[in-house]
């Protein structure tokens, strides 16, 4: 399977908020230790083509990293002058810190894995 093989089904998403990554968690239970081997996948999306579609370039990172992204839309307040208001907030902790908290309180260990088989 590739990376983003069920992309087609966030496409509409995508295009909407107009986001230039996507990020993926895999994990694999190994309850013989018991552990949870976890890997954050990360590649850039692009448009193309008329209607728009998506298509991930050959950016590609495998590995523990946090990606944060926030967009801003500048506009005049009530005072006239022009103030900055957060439109757009991602942190992909969001993602794995509830998935890392509910390993390690069930009493298993949470693996990050960077290289070798997950």
């Amino acid at each position: 399977m590739g990376l983003f093989d069920k992309l087609p089904a966030w496409q509409p998403f995508f295009l909407a908020s107009q986001l230039t990554h996507a990020i993926r968690i895999r994990m694999r239970l190994a309850e013989d230790v018991p552990e949870v081997r976890a890997v954050e996948e990360s590649g850039e999306v692009t448009r193309v083509g008329n209607p728009s579609r998506l298509r991930i370039s050959a950016t590609y990172a495998r590995g523990g990293g946090r990606t944060v992204s926030r967009r801003y839309t500048l506009q005049r307040g009530e005072s006239g002058r022009l103030e900055a208001t957060e439109s757009f907030s991602f942190d992909s902790a969001q993602l794995t810190d509830p998935l890392r908290t509910s390993t390690l309180e069930a009493g298993w260990t949470w693996r990050g894995v960077v290289f070798g088989k997950l």
